[in-house]
């Protein structure tokens, strides 16, 4: 039974900070304070590699939230303080697995933030359900990370909705806008695999010819890729296809693939000619602003992207992290913060047990009953994963020094639709 304390710190916990002042740097409470009880949380993510820009904001958001929950307990006179320890997998899933291998026998850790892609997540699933640690990560995908509800398995996943959604908001958005010949560049990893696998599957029973085009992570240079590319969008166009309806579709997320990608393709007249579309990753700053923005907004680059509503956290969450950081957070870090704060209140619904089993125990009714600064709320289903799936799409169009996006379309997972308002 959770106890009356308990309820009331998830209450507390639930108003995010408000007036409280905070410091991200007081993650650890002062040896001074009397009976102070602290429980360390984990954090993953890709600090090196190109997911890099994304892991420290994810990061980022994960302390702001420890330090805003520490706050709050220090401001109702509780005696329980967070702290996240941190590292950095590479973006690999044998870094994932050796990084958490580490936390967990030097810290004692039972409910982990991160990793950021699904092959990390897979990497470390065993070692999780081993060691009983419970893995929140805000945007890995895939949906072969799939594990029913009445197996007993530590992934949770309250971040961004499963890769079905994405897939079929592709396919739908590349269809409903004319393609009939579709080239289709996809990382060989968990998550692009299956949204290209997905993606490619509806279009093709909808009548449009699909080429795909894998290519492994990490490589220095793509440029064999999108020669690649060239050749099949020129087969498509000497053999009846136009500009019109042959399209390229990108399911790639690293970012310095992307640029590498959007820098060879940018100098090629064929696929400068052509419409582009791709996958939420695609829509950050770093790819908007740099050398290949401009492109970008020139082949009308089409993008799928997880809807973040505006809302009071999600003002409050990037006004904080633009406070404590100087910086702008990445796109889906308010999915790490909100990730954060559903592992902090199953603790406190426990009654501050590091308890692997007893987070478990809690875990999915913090999240079933929690609205944060991704806007949507969240509602886990039988395979304990987000069920909020709406879309923004988005098209790239030119500014001053490069590219912004703007919407011309949604995406509904409840009816499985994408409406198209521009």
């Amino acid at each position: 039974m959770v106890s009356t304390t308990a309820i009331a710190l998830l209450v507390i916990g639930l108003v995010v900070g408000g007036a409280i002042g905070y410091s991200a740097t007081a993650l650890v409470p002062s040896t001074s304070t009397t009976g102070i009880k602290t429980i360390t949380i984990g954090s993953i993510e890709p600090l090196s590699g190109g997911y890099a820009a994304y892991g420290l904001s994810f990061q980022q958001a994960v302390q702001l939230a420890v330090s805003q929950m520490n706050a709050n307990l220090s401001a109702a006179g509780n005696n329980l303080r967070f702290n996240v320890v941190t590292a950095d997998d590479m973006g690999t899933p044998a870094g994932a697995e050796s990084a958490l291998t580490t936390m967990y026998s030097a810290y004692g850790i039972h409910a982990l933030i991160g990793p950021l892609t699904s092959a990390e997540v897979q990497g470390l699933l065993q070692t999780a359900d081993t060691d009983h640690i419970v893995v929140l990560p805000p945007a890995a995908t895939a949906t072969s990370l799939e594990y029913p509800k009445s197996t007993t398995n530590y992934l949770i996943r309250p971040g961004q909705p499963g890769d079905q959604y994405e897939g079929s908001a592709l396919a739908q958005t590349v269809i409903q806008t004319g393609a009939k010949n579709v080239v289709f560049l996809y990382r060989d990893d968990t998550s692009e695999y299956g949204t290209y696998n997905y993606s490619s599957a509806l279009m093709t029973a909808a009548g449009l010819t699909v080429d795909g085009i894998q290519f492994q992570p990490a490589q220095t240079d793509y440029g064999a890729q999108v020669a690649t590319a060239e050749s099949d969008a020129q087969t498509f166009l000497s053999s009846g296809g136009t500009t019109a309806n042959t399209v390229v579709v990108c399911a790639c997320s690293a970012t310095t693939e992307d640029q590498n990608i959007f820098t060879h393709a940018s100098g090629d007249q064929y696929l400068s000619e052509l419409r582009w579309y791709g996958i939420e990753a695609i829509a950050t700053p770093v790819l908007l602003t740099s050398s290949t923005g401009a492109w970008m907004s020139k082949v009308n680059f089409t993008i799928t992207s997880p809807a973040s509503f505006a809302s009071p956290q999600l003002t409050y969450f990037n006004s904080t992290f633009y406070q404590t950081y100087k910086a702008v957070p990445q796109p889906y870090s308010n999915y790490a913060y909100d990730n954060a704060w559903i592992a902090m209140l199953a603790i406190l619904m426990t009654g501050g047990n590091n308890n692997g089993a007893d987070i478990l125990s809690t875990v999915t009714l913090a999240a079933d009953h929690y609205f944060g600064a991704t806007g949507t709320g969240v509602w886990l289903d039988n395979n304990n994963e987000q069920t909020f799936a709406i879309y923004d799409i988005l098209e790239c169009v030119p500014t001053t020094g490069g590219s912004t996006t703007i919407q011309i379309g949604t995406y509904n997972g409840a009816t499985n639709t994408v409406t198209l308002t521009s």
